[in-house]
């Protein structure tokens, strides 16, 4: 009786042990898939193509106002106000993904555009008394 007991304890713990490794055979299999990305879509061709590309993404921007471009050559000339740095670097990367080959950045941004200029001169602190 012992004998079938320990068998039987031993085929349970054989069957537990092998489904637990199935099952993160299965989770790593799972992990390591990677998410499909979209297909990009191919860059306009034209001078003009790239243009009105630049124009449409300008126009849809929360961040750059009045933006406009012009493109010759696969060089592209933006212009138009940014509401911060960041906003402006967005507007040379929105060009490139456009097709222009380079891109020369006239955006201003709105701390320039209104003369106000950053200070970057600290202030010593006072020495305490």
């Amino acid at each position: 009786m012992k004998k079938k007991i320990t068998m039987m304890l031993t085929l349970l713990l054989m069957i537990a042990v092998t489904l637990s490794q199935a099952a993160l055979a299965y989770q790593d299999g799972e992990m390591m898939k990677k998410r499909a990305k979209p297909e990009k879509t191919a860059a306009p061709a034209t001078d003009a193509d790239i243009q009105k590309c630049i124009s449409e993404k300008f126009a849809k921007s929360q961040s750059i106002t009045n933006g406009a471009a012009k493109v010759a050559n696969g060089e592209a000339t933006i212009t138009g106000e940014a509401k911060n740095p960041g906003a402006k670097g967005g507007g040379t990367r929105s060009a490139k993904a456009c097709g222009a080959k380079t891109v020369i950045n006239n955006i201003t941004t709105a701390e320039t555009a209104k003369g106000v200029a950053r200070s970057t001169d600290k202030k010593k602190a006072e020495p305490k008394k």
